[in-house]
């Protein structure tokens, strides 16, 4: 059975969403690895401790993650041993503060134990200091390409299966 990742995220105006479909065709492009994209709300909690890797992402609230990304945080406590040791990765959006909210989710992810997949992509979406969405969509795949050769048991073993 092939590797999983589940990338979940919380979406206000799009953005998050945007780079979560990013970070989840990166992961696409290693080949023998299943990608499922979940908002928070769809996030099934029994099945989520049987994925092999994890991208959570979040926009920045006043320099903190979402109250969504934080609940199902909350929630997701209980199967900590379950995801003990998996490949994690972080990514947040917004408009200021968004090293803050990755460093906030970071923090709090520790006490599962993760493998992580660093660095995190923080990105910016005010119009005037954002950077051109080629270069945070590339930014965005390499992190899923990195997070799912990591669940690939032998690293050696992973390949590049899409260009």
């Amino acid at each position: 059975m092939c590797p999983k990742i589940l990338v979940i995220y919380d979406s206000n105006t799009g953005n998050t969403e945007k780079l979560a479909k990013a970070v989840a065709n990166g992961a696409k492009l290693v080949c023998d690895v299943s990608v499922e994209v979940k908002r928070t709300e769809e996030v099934d909690l029994q099945k989520v401790g049987e994925a092999d890797g994890y991208a959570i992402g979040s926009p920045s609230h006043f320099s903190i993650m979402s109250g969504k990304i934080l609940t199902l945080l909350t929630k997701l406590y209980s199967l900590r041993n379950k995801m003990s040791g998996k490949p994690m990765a972080v990514f947040t959006t917004g408009t200021g503060a968004q090293v803050i909210a990755l460093e906030n989710i970071d923090r709090i992810l520790g006490v599962f134990n993760p493998m992580f997949i660093k660095p995190g992509i923080v990105i910016e979406t005010v119009p005037e200091r954002a950077n051109p969405w080629e270069i945070d969509e590339k930014q965005a795949m390499n992190l899923g390409r990195k997070l799912a050769e990591a669940t690939i048991k032998d690293r050696r073993s992973a390949k590049i299966c899409k260009q």
